[in-house]
């Protein structure tokens, strides 16, 4: 998956500077270069990750009375000596009827590289949770239970210190994980197993209790949420302060329900080791970071609050800054009970996340961990279009100035993932706060693009990915048979589904696992698509909803109206069953188009030699066209679905908002005479 560059500051490039600080409680520190790895320790990814999976830990009756087996996958730090290593006990979303502990592998290993033991449980699902609700949540909460209890069992041999336990996970697994929590708090002591914190990623708000013992809590959910509104962290943050309870609540703005989107992964990743590095050592520090994402632009002072703990002593406390070079840090900016301080951002630095450490107190086992979100100057809006004088598609950029100083310099423009480096520069003309500048393109690309901004210096403030694919599907000269064979196609330009960076799967074994190629075409009746994929297993024993939990296709489209305005989502698929026939089926459309079986898409599915090839004939009325024609613009995802006997392994797609839901990652599909 493909990941924004992140500037993670801890080379030789950092300079250590002193806080010269005269206030109540504080007193200066002089000058020290002297930083050991105990410093970065538990925030740098320095260690190789081992996995060992499909651990049974517990086997508890199902809803149906049946004994089942509970596994967890364990992800442990490669390490030398014989140390216990800190634990987070990570629970799987899904709604509490879907969902596998492998979908937790990514921020796993994350974790485990930067010295946790992380464990990714399953727990018992039901097939229809919202009927008994009450059970649902007794059962997953007593197979959490027993998987911490089999870890403290297991403590010596994986080398697991359960007195410094994290729990979390998203979605139901957020919910999940704060009722533990609460759960965890009103029992009795337990001296072998101590929760530090909680991690929610947008879990639904649970109804248990939240009082002064509940562990420190990170909270994080996108604005643009479809599936669990945002308001419900809101919720969940308030209750929080007012017990009393150290908290952080982190926003993906615009962010919807899948918290392994790239463009929001390394805030996931960075919120997470800062939040778990500042609570693992809470007992023996004199402050917490009031914030630990601080967001500023370039040339801002950025300010970092610091909350005095009740063990404070009131002693005078020494204050040391590891910066960034070229940062400054204002020594005169600290006060008051609860004090602030205040770092200086240079004008050239780059959007991305800068890590800070402060020294609070000589004593404390390590320095506090915060991080400055340098915000990306410009938004910047790629859009393409057809032009009906030129019978071309063409590309509009408008950039708005976010920040609150005027900028301009050079636009660049390279495809993400070209072999070579060229890039097309384009002057930015001044653009003053809250303006907007347009620039329009006579082409476009098919491949996704970066777009780098420079200022008047030359420094590049932000390189801006634009993740999305754009494809032009030509007119059928004649008539294509649906039978599964691409006899019928032109073959000379497909989109691809053989990249790393389409890819969302777990033990992913290479091209042959999953790969392959797809096309588009049109006539005046129906939209046409062909896909000729590599898979070397084929399992599909689903009824026709859940086509997409075995071998399958799903695609979504918009289709542009008038005045720019896109339709709802339409999104079906189809699946080669494993007798030979073939389902369809429909699980999204605007209002008059109604879920079920779609008998009227054409649709033909072959398989020889690990090779499957689609063919559909989309019928123009199950996109809510009227018509057909030359310069028709559709926003356009497509995903291939792999399960290799074991579940759903994951997915390869063409544009995203499929897989997590999110009809901003829609591609563009244009339907043209020729190319």
């Amino acid at each position: 998956m493909g990941k924004p560059a992140v500037l993670l500051l801890w080379s030789a490039a950092i300079i250590v500077i002193a806080a010269m600080l005269c206030v109540p409680g504080l007193r200066s520190l002089t000058n020290s270069t002297a930083k050991d790895k105990e410093a970065v320790r538990l925030l740098e990814p320095v260690f190789e990750v081992q996995v060992q999976k499909e651990i049974i830990y517990a086997v508890n009756a199902n809803k149906q009375g049946k004994k089942e087996s509970l596994a967890l996958d364990l992800y442990e730090p490669v390490q030398e000596g014989e140390a216990a290593r800190p634990l987070i006990l990570f629970i799987h979303g899904g709604g509490f009827n879907s969902g596998d502990k492998r979908d937790a592998k990514a921020i796993a290993e994350e974790w485990a590289s930067r010295g946790y033991v992380v464990a990714s449980a399953n727990y018992r699902l039901r097939t229809n949770p919202e009927r008994d609700m009450k059970g649902t949540l007794d059962d997953a909460l007593t197979d959490i239970g027993d998987a911490l209890h089999w870890l403290n069992q297991h403590q010596e041999v994986y080398r697991i210190d359960t007195r410094s336990t994290a729990i979390g996970g998203d979605s139901a697994g957020g919910m999940l994980a704060t009722a533990f929590a609460s759960r965890f708090a009103e029992g009795q002591p337990n001296d072998s197993i101590n929760l530090f914190a909680v991690i929610d990623i947008y879990g639904p708000l649970s109804g248990g209790k939240i009082s002064e013992g509940f562990p420190a809590t990170l909270i994080i959910h996108g604005t643009a949420d479809a599936i669990v509104p945002y308001d419900e962290s809101l919720l969940l943050s308030d209750r929080l302060g007012k017990a009393g309870v150290y908290h952080q609540m982190i926003t993906l703005q615009d962010g919807g329900h899948n918290y392994q989107d790239p463009k929001y992964w390394e805030q996931i990743v960075q919120s997470t080791i800062h939040f778990l590095r500042n609570t693992i050592s809470a007992s023996a520090q004199s402050y917490l970071p009031g914030q630990i994402e601080i967001s500023a632009f370039a040339g801002d002072v950025a300010e970092v609050p610091l909350v005095k703990l009740p063990q404070h002593d009131g002693k005078d406390n020494r204050i040391q800054a590891t910066l960034p070079e070229g940062w400054q840090l204002d020594p005169d900016s600290l006060s008051g009970q609860n004090p602030v301080v205040q770092i200086a951002i240079p004008e050239n630095a780059r959007a991305g996340f800068y890590p800070l450490l402060m020294e609070t107190d000589a004593e404390a086992p390590m320095p506090l961990a915060v991080y400055i979100k340098v915000q990306e100057p410009l938004s910047i809006a790629r859009t393409v279009f057809y032009d009906t004088a030129s019978r071309q598609v063409h590309t509009n950029l408008t950039v708005t100035n976010r920040s609150p100083r005027p900028l301009q310099g050079m636009l660049s423009i390279r495809a993400l993932e070209a072999e070579d480096n060229q890039r097309e520069t384009y002057p930015l003309e001044l653009v003053h706060p809250g303006e907007s500048s347009s620039l329009t393109l006579p082409r476009f690309s098919e491949e996704p693009q970066a777009i780098a901004v420079q200022n008047s210096a030359g420094a590049i403030l932000q390189d801006t990915p634009a993740l999305t694919y754009v494809y032009t599907a030509e007119r059928l000269s004649q008539p294509i048979t649906i039978d599964g064979s691409l006899a019928d196609w032109k073959l000379e330009h497909p989109f691809p589904l053989n990249r790393q960076s389409q890819l969302l799967m777990q033990d992913y074994n290479g091209p042959d696992d999953l790969s392959g190629l797809g096309w588009v075409a049109w006539d005046e009746n129906n939209v046409y698509i062909a896909l000729q994929i590599k898979d070397d297993a084929h399992v599909q024993q689903e009824t026709p909803f859940n086509i997409y939990v075995g071998d399958s296709v799903q695609l979504g489209f918009r289709l542009a109206e008038e005045a720019g305005r896109l339709s709802n989502v339409h999104e079906f698929g189809a699946a080669l069953q494993e007798d030979g026939s073939t389902t369809a089926f429909r699980w999204l459309g605007p209002r008059s188009f109604k879920p079920g079986e779609m008998n009227n898409m054409q649709v033909g599915i072959s398989r020889h030699d690990q090779e499957t090839v689609y063919e559909l004939a989309i019928p123009r009325e199950e996109l809510g066209a009227a018509a057909l024609s030359e310069g028709i613009h559709l926003k356009f995802s497509l995903l291939v679905n792999d399960n290799d006997g074991q579940g759903r392994k994951g997915w390869i797609a063409y544009n995203g908002g499929i897989g997590h839901k999110d009809a901003e990652a829609f591609g563009d599909l244009f339907l043209v005479n020729s190319r």
